[in-house]
């Protein structure tokens, strides 16, 4: 089934890629003859930066898992309906299926209907007057603002203005649908730099470093090995995810002194208490660590749960 991703409109190449690689995670291309690669299409007449793409997803469990996971994904949408006008797109919500809508209209549901914008704003009248529209949907659950059953999203697109730095469309273009997920950015703040302990002056930005995580698969059950391990980034967002995590350095006063016994790299784990890494060892990459002739070997590594 298509749904829509609308994307965050911020580190533009990182966006496809990182649902691609959640999809794997998620098992997406389980069985698939070892196709690891989703099909996109975009609404006509839009940018390949453009913020919405739709994406052919074998399940809607697997859309919310990756919109939750992901950081960039603003929400995952069920489309009800899309047009160049409202008239229009009443017409297509009243042609979507009733079967895919019934489950969302009962009488013992919540419900919210969000009105969000690309490239134009709205102030709270015409916000009211968007909502308003959507009258003649048989919603017979109760209106809830906070935490609702079921939240759905009215998104309108300009066609005129300046589209957020993109060329103008054709025409403007609006979507009604029922989200699945959307990126909790509160991630982020959380882990952001500002924030953390020990600080190095190569300290990756933890969006990115997060970014890299969900790139890698990482889920609980894995080893994480950073060479190049600094104040310890790479390895903090992996532990969030549950990964066990190893780290080198050249610079040994990173891996063991830092700027204290309370400052160092094991200082960012108990902060966020998060599980410390397995080990870290003062090593040169172009000399790898590891013993030679492993591959052959099966190597097992225990070690006691956090």
């Amino acid at each position: 089934m298509w749904y829509l991703c609308y994307f965050l409109h911020r580190l533009l190449d990182y966006r496809l890629p990182e649902v691609e690689s959640l999809a794997k995670l998620f098992g997406c291309f389980d069985g698939e003859d070892g196709a690891h690669h989703l099909q996109w299409k975009q609404p006509p007449h839009h940018h390949l930066d453009s913020p919405f793409y739709f994406v052919s997803l074998p399940s809607e469990e697997i859309a919310r898992s990756i919109a939750h996971r992901s950081l960039l994904v603003k929400g995952m949408f069920e489309i009800w309906g899309e047009g160049t006008s409202y008239e229009e797109l009443q017409t297509a919500i009243q042609s979507y299926p009733e079967e895919r809508k019934l489950p969302f209209l009962g009488e013992e549901s919540t419900f919210k209907i969000v009105v969000d914008t690309f490239g134009k704003v709205l102030n709270s009248q015409e916000q009211s007057e968007r909502i308003e529209s959507f009258k003649f949907i048989p919603f017979k659950g109760r209106v809830q603002l906070k935490n609702p059953q079921h939240k759905f999203w009215a998104i309108e697109t300009d066609g005129v203005a300046l589209n957020n730095g993109l060329p103008p469309l054709a025409s403007k273009i609006i979507f009604f649908g029922r989200e699945l997920g959307g990126a909790n950015r509160s991630l982020v703040t959380k882990y952001e730099l500002s924030r953390r302990k020990y600080l190095g002056p190569t300290a990756m930005d933890a969006e990115v470093a997060h970014l890299m995580v969900n790139q890698a698969l990482v889920q609980p059950g894995k080893l994480v090995y950073d060479p190049f391990v600094g104040t310890g980034s790479i390895l903090v967002a992996a532990a969030h995810h549950g990964a066990l995590t190893m780290g080198a350095d050249i610079d040994i006063r990173v891996v063991r002194d830092g700027r204290g016994p309370d400052c160092n790299v094991w200082s960012n784990f108990k902060q966020y208490n998060l599980c410390a890494p397995v080990g870290l060892i003062r090593a040169d990459n172009n000399s790898p660590p590891w013993r030679s002739g492993l591959n052959e070997e099966a190597v097992s590594l225990e070690v006691e749960s956090c």
